[in-house]
């Protein structure tokens, strides 16, 4: 019993204006019984039956069969109890009963992020160093991104590659494992161009973004180069400054040295450049973002716990629950009374 009690407890209506609709339903049923304009709610398939007759005298036929059943029907409350419990059982059911089930996870507590990845040929220099070894500019990229996927842990992220064009390496999503191994297959100069052209990588990423995401919740966007010797076709500080008044906001990381002091001795050919730090500085004033060098796995944790604290999702007010929906036992109850009543008519007429 204490069970059903706390069962009953639980549950709730969606649309409880129905129940209170159902005492004016009754009463209306009353005063239709009171006028005899109702038949038995067990003759609903004999009263479709007859319906069909045609009978040249069938208004004199139908005053003697309802004076007839008027005389015999002594018990007019057993047909208002019949209706009323249908009546009952159906506006139940349309006040949309529900029990509170499991609770909805939470939002991710940060924006999604876009990674745009420069894999033009400069990403072949190296001007990094571990020790007494170099490493080059792509092999840092690919170290920071799987950094930074490791510390977004539950947000959805995407990639994207760009150097003469751009194109989606991993649309938006959690699958984690899957966005390493993409990032791990990046090459230099393979599918994108030898050049760097940041003006189209962020057009491109507004094309593919701004119809699938809502104005108040953009991705961030997260470019990764060294904007190198960029193409000027089209100014990337103008796309990035219509980037942010669309509801993005772009943050820079800069992919290489500052100065010519880091140039290798040999560099097989491939005229140095440093990073163009002052441009991704300007790229990120203008998208509202910030700009971050890779020069460090500390400056990177600096970074994006920076990125992360400005990005962060507004907290929900309360939390939210599964509605498990109970119309369909009101219902069912309904028909079985039915079921009950037309088989109890048909064992009475078989006595």
């Amino acid at each position: 019993m204490d069970g059903l009690i706390a069962a009953a407890r639980g549950i709730a209506f969606r649309d409880p204006y129905w129940l209170w609709l159902a005492l004016l339903s009754l009463a209306v049923l009353a005063v239709l019984i009171r006028r005899d304009l109702l038949l038995a709610a067990r003759d609903f398939p004999t009263a479709a039956g007859q319906a069909l007759l045609r009978h040249p005298r069938i208004g004199l036929l139908q005053g003697l069969q309802r004076s007839a059943t008027r005389r015999g029907r002594r018990h007019p409350w057993l047909r208002w109890t019949a209706y009323a419990l249908l009546l009952s059982c159906l506006h139940v059911a349309l006040a949309y009963p529900y029990r509170q089930g499991r609770q909805l996870p939470a939002p991710p507590v940060y924006r999604d992020s876009v990674f745009l990845l420069d894999t033009s040929l400069s990403m072949v220099l190296r001007d990094y160093t571990d020790g007494a070894e170099r490493i080059d500019r792509m092999t840092m990229l690919k170290s920071v991104m799987h950094h930074l996927i490791d510390r977004l842990d539950g947000n959805r992220i995407g990639l994207m590659a760009f150097g003469d064009q751009a194109y989606t390496v991993v649309p938006l999503t959690a699958d984690y494992p899957l966005l390493k191994k993409m990032t791990q297959r990046l090459q230099p100069a393979v599918l994108t161009g030898r050049n760097s052209d940041p003006g189209n990588a962020l057009i491109y990423a507004l094309q593919q973004l701004a119809t699938t995401s809502r104005a108040d919740d953009r991705p961030v966007l997260v470019l990764l180069s060294d904007v190198n010797r960029p193409l000027r076709d089209i100014d990337p500080r103008a796309v990035a400054a219509h980037l942010h008044t669309l509801g993005f906001r772009l943050y820079t990381v800069g992919i290489g040295a500052s100065s010519y002091q880091a140039q290798e001795n040999t560099s097989g050919g491939l005229l140095y450049a440093p990073a163009n730090f002052a441009l991704l500085q300007s790229l990120a004033e203008a998208g509202g973002g910030a700009f971050y060098w890779a020069d460090s796995a500390q400056s990177l944790d600096a970074a994006l716990a920076a990125i992360q604290q400005a990005e962060r999702r507004p907290r929900q007010a309360q939390a939210l629950y599964v509605q498990e929906p109970l119309y369909q036992w009101p219902l069912a109850a309904a028909l079985l009374w039915l079921m009950l009543l037309q088989i109890g008519a048909l064992l009475k007429r078989r006595r």
